[in-house]
């Protein structure tokens, strides 16, 4: 009896095994399991690739966003199309999907540009962190923070800035960048005026109105988030 069931299940595992290679979307992947053949697909019902038993196969799918088992590279929405993860570049795509860590790379969910060192990011101007333990989990609009590298203030409005007294934005809109005006009111003192040094001033001798077409005082809208970082 025990003989003829062991016969039984061991004619079955064969036969599965047949079936299995004949078929060129699943793999074997240990007794009575298997699993999608090739990287990126997933199983229709559960979408994951997950390994299961021969009696659970359904039929598989491919998926965005899947990671590759190999590279650090994962799935777009088009079939077989692969690109690399946050923070990455491929060496040549066209011979494989071999990465490369580069800095200077703005992360595809969140504000942040990817660091000098692997893994490690650092959030756009005007953003910081929410994290949770060691890892960051969000990025948030972090307002009235002043940036003395880039001579800038976060306005409480998202995406806004203002530049420093003195200075003036130099391609307003587009960049982040400034300069220092000589004669500009203080935006903080309007008693005192840029000096021709940079970071002096001295008293405004005369009456002076300020306006939005003189002095561009906030980057609006910084366009396709190409928002200027410092290393």
């Amino acid at each position: 009896m025990y003989k003829k069931i062991t016969l039984g299940i061991v004619a079955l595992a064969v036969c599965w095994h047949i079936v299995v290679a004949m078929n060129d979307q699943i793999t074997v992947c240990g007794l009575f399991l298997s699993k999608p053949a090739d990287p990126g697909y997933v199983w229709v019902d559960t979408e994951n690739p997950d390994a299961r038993f021969f009696w659970q196969t359904t039929g598989v799918k491919w998926r965005a966003g899947v990671r590759h088992p190999t590279f650090n590279a994962e799935t777009t929405a088009t079939v077989g199309d692969w690109r690399p993860l946050p923070g990455y570049a491929f060496t040549d795509k066209e011979k494989g999907l071999e990465t490369v860590w580069e800095a200077g790379l703005l992360h595809s969910d969140y504000m942040a540009w990817s660091d000098e060192v692997e893994g490690k990011w650092i959030p756009v101007t005007g953003y910081r962190f929410v994290y949770q333990g060691d890892t960051f989990i969000e990025s948030v609009w972090d307002p009235g923070k002043r940036y003395d590298d880039l001579k800038v203030i976060s306005l409480p409005e998202k995406d806004q800035y203002k530049p420093f007294a003195g200075y003036t934005f130099v391609e307003p809109g587009k960049s982040l960048k400034v300069i220092w005006m000589p004669g500009l009111v203080n935006s903080d003192n309007p008693k005192l005026v840029a000096g021709t040094k940079e970071g002096t001033w001295k008293v405004n001798s005369r009456s002076y109105r300020q306006t939005d077409s003189e002095v561009p005082w906030v980057v609006r809208k910084i366009a396709g988030r190409a928002i200027d970082h410092v290393f």
